[in-house]
């Protein structure tokens, strides 16, 4: 009895010596060994993999809308106007599926729309692109250009949400873009620059499509603000109600005190003074140097006053038509145009050049360029809007 009690507590004894630090040590350190040299093998592939990557990964391709897609198919009058998406915009085709055809910031844009150009009359204007002939023979120090994107109305909205206001100031260069403007954010290409609900059947019939752009009578039904919109819902839809904008007619300086003072009640009292109020300022009237820098000193110094950020953009002028003046009186413009750009710097208004894109568009009076041209004026300010900082 004595020894079969002794055995359980030998057995007892002999598991208590047995200590499991001590007979596990190699195993765990082993373990720990292993997993150093893992993490140190991961860090040291890293700038390999990141060389080698591109070599086995995927072709990642920029998605970019192909030419059979219409964006303003399903807007009301695309029938009767006659106005397809391929008229006035050019998908753009990257020749390197890894990098995107479009600009990258406000400076490579404006210079590609101010410089770009059209493959024959009336044809979609796109931005400055690549020089081919230098490409073929390989020099080095060849620049690709790039372009604007068409932005659909969902996206246009997610875009003037970025701002306090937006306000249009100047000539008929920047009516036209804003009424082209309201046409894109109400849909429609027939009546979506006008005060339709003031208009009687045969103003309607008079001032259809094309011809809120060039009919001289019914600039008086032309939209000058988003409140006459939203007052009158039941007439036309409406996108992007939140953010007020508004035209400014100014075709002096100073300029009048309703102009002043609508700019003032736009800008001046939003509560947050870093969100933008952009404007964008057209004023090219005799193609007077003198006169124009001081609507742009008078402008500038308003912008300032609202101790707000005020984002400005000058617009140059239109080109004049061929069949109007031809070549020698174009010469002018694009003088003036040329003249203007350091003033417009040094008062740290960005520049738009619209010479390169009118000068092969069609004008029937040789000033006035109709709906496919004010529509991708629109669009370039829609661009120029998206790449706006914000704080």
């Amino acid at each position: 009895m004595a020894f079969a009690a002794k055995i359980p507590s030998a057995w007892a004894s002999m598991k208590l010596d047995r200590n499991p630090t001590f007979s596990r040590s190699p195993t765990i350190r082993a373990a720990q060994l292993i997993a150093i040299l893992c993490v140190v093998g991961y860090l040291l592939s890293l700038p390999l993999v990141a060389l080698l990557g591109p070599l086995f990964s995927p072709q990642v391709e920029i998605k970019i809308p192909g030419p059979g897609e219409d964006a303003i198919k399903h807007f009301a009058g695309s029938r009767d106007c006659g106005i397809l998406h391929s008229d006035i915009y050019l998908a753009p085709l990257p020749l390197n599926p890894r990098v995107s055809p479009f600009c990258k910031n406000r400076a490579s844009l404006l210079e590609a729309l101010s410089s770009g150009g059209r493959h024959g009359f009336d044809e979609p204007y796109v931005g400055k692109g690549e020089n081919i002939s230098s490409r073929i023979v390989g020099l080095p120090f060849m620049s690709l250009g790039c372009t604007y994107r068409w932005f659909s109305t969902p996206e246009i909205c997610m875009i003037l949400e970025r701002f306090n206001a937006i306000v249009f100031v100047g000539d008929t260069t920047a009516q036209t873009i804003y009424t082209a403007l309201n046409i894109l954010l109400r849909e429609d290409l027939a009546f979506g620059g006008l005060q339709q609900w003031l208009m009687n059947e045969q103003d309607r019939a008079a001032c259809k499509c094309e011809n809120q752009f060039i009919n001289g009578d019914c600039l008086a039904y032309t939209l000058k603000s988003i409140e006459e919109v939203k007052k009158n819902r039941r007439e036309s839809p409406y996108f992007c109600e939140r953010v007020p904008h508004t035209y400014l007619r100014v075709d002096s300086t100073p300029a009048s005190l309703t102009a002043q003072n609508t700019f003032k009640d736009l800008t001046f009292g939003h509560p947050n003074p870093w969100k933008p109020s952009p404007v964008i300022l057209s004023f090219s009237h005799s193609f007077d140097l003198s006169t124009t820098t001081r609507v742009l000193d008078e402008w500038a110094a308003l912008a300032t006053a609202a101790e707000r950020n005020v984002p400005m953009l000058y617009l140059g002028p239109q080109a004049v038509s061929l069949n109007k003046v031809g070549r020698d009186g174009n010469a002018a413009v694009w003088k003036f145009q040329e003249e203007m750009m350091e003033p417009a710097k040094q008062r740290q208004f960005d520049l738009l050049g619209l010479w390169n894109l009118t000068l092969q568009a069609s004008s029937k009076d040789g000033e006035k360029y109709g709906e496919k041209v004010a529509l991708v004026q629109a669009m370039m300010i829609i661009n120029w809007l998206s790449m706006l900082e914000i704080s």
